[in-house]
């Protein structure tokens, strides 16, 4: 790649407070440095997180602490467009797909493999820049090459379900997969679904509450069993659909107080439940439920760097689904648009395209 244009366009966070996002014009990145690829950004999903950080909210000014103008954008995907000394898995042309965790990889958990939850790993769109701009410099052990035939507004979908992956990679038993309930029906939802599904699960319940009535008949076109809080009976529908009114295996992806107390009491006893969605402030928990039925209550951060490459193959596999997620399609000049449609529950997979 010749390094011609030194600035391109990015969309940005321009000061500790809630306010609309700005695309404005920036140094483009240099060459990329030893093990770095520089990649074209071609998808971006935008998030839950996006909206904190557009929201400013307490959390996001807590955890993050970013540099002003703050680019955001943790889910994203592109093209290799320049390669730097060293790399070796990785060619220009390449569509590639990243894992914005960038872990220390010298740290007791990164040395064990668990770089999901090093202590010190800046996540690109979150503490430091990310993929809400044109082009990006990544190094090269994060970025990881796409299934063939996979559309590239789709790539970006590859952080989300890389969630959904290590969510059931932890409470997977290859013996006990007759049943699971996922509590939400959200984007993390419908992919923790399909996750499940590959993997074998008999039976799937997706539940959600009257304003997920659209995302509840989307999960039941892809074959999943839905509950509408709002409107059917839980217990009778449990029991209809699985045979008994708890499910062998729970995943939690809504992250309020009350969906994580509705998974607890979902499961069997002796079950697990990954907890995924992240709720806000402190969560009230009967631990006796736990203490008395030997239920197990398993914490499931982001992912691991062994994640990804399951993630890709399961890619290849779901694109038809994978489309079905995708709402909308927007340029870098509408991201105030993309962040009201999340706002405002109007869409399930917003994609912004800089390129």
């Amino acid at each position: 790649m010749v390094f011609t244009n030194t600035l391109m366009r990015a969309a940005a966070k321009m000061g500790p407070y809630k306010a609309p996002f700005e695309v404005i014009t920036v140094p483009r990145p240099g060459r990329p440095r030893e093990n770095e690829v520089t990649i074209k950004v071609e998808s971006v999903g935008v998030c839950g997180t996006d909206l904190s950080i557009y929201k400013w909210t307490e959390t996001v000014a807590r955890e993050y602490h970013p540099q002003f103008p703050h680019i955001p954008g943790h889910e994203f995907s592109g093209t290799v467009v320049s390669i730097g000394s060293g790399v070796k898995s990785l060619r220009i042309g390449d569509r590639v797909a990243v894992n914005p965790h960038i872990s220390c990889n010298a740290c007791e958990f990164c040395r064990q493999g668990n770089q999901n939850i090093c202590p010190n790993r800046p996540i690109l769109g979150c503490h430091v820049g990310g993929g809400l701009a044109e082009f990006i410099n990544v190094r090269e052990m994060n970025v990881f090459k796409l299934p063939d035939g996979l559309p590239p507004h789709l790539g970006c979908l590859a952080e989300p379900l890389s969630v959904a992956v290590h969510a059931l990679e932890r409470v997977y038993q290859e013996h006990n997969k007759a049943s699971a309930a996922i509590v939400g029906a959200g984007t993390i939802g419908l992919l923790q679904f399909l996750a499940c599904r590959a993997m074998g699960y008999e039976k799937i319940v997706v539940i959600g509450l009257d304003v997920d009535a659209e995302r509840l008949k989307l999960a039941e076109s892809m074959g999943a069993l839905t509950i509408n809080l709002g409107k059917d009976d839980l217990r009778r529908k449990m029991t209809e659909y699985i045979g008994k009114p708890e499910a062998d295996v729970c995943f939690e992806v809504a992250g309020t107080n009350d969906s994580i107390n509705l998974a607890i009491d979902l499961v069997k006893s002796t079950g697990k439940i990954a907890l995924v969605g992240i709720a806000a402030g402190q969560t009230p928990i009967d631990t006796t439920k736990l203490l008395f039925t030997e239920k197990e209550l398993i914490g499931c951060r982001a992912y691991r760097l062994d994640t990804w490459p399951k993630t890709m193959e399961l890619m290849g596999r779901i694109i038809p689904e994978l489309e079905k997620l995708v709402t909308h399609r927007l340029p870098l000049e509408q991201i105030n648009e993309a962040i009201a449609l999340l706002e405002q529950r109007k869409c399930l997979k917003v994609v912004i395209e800089p390129a």
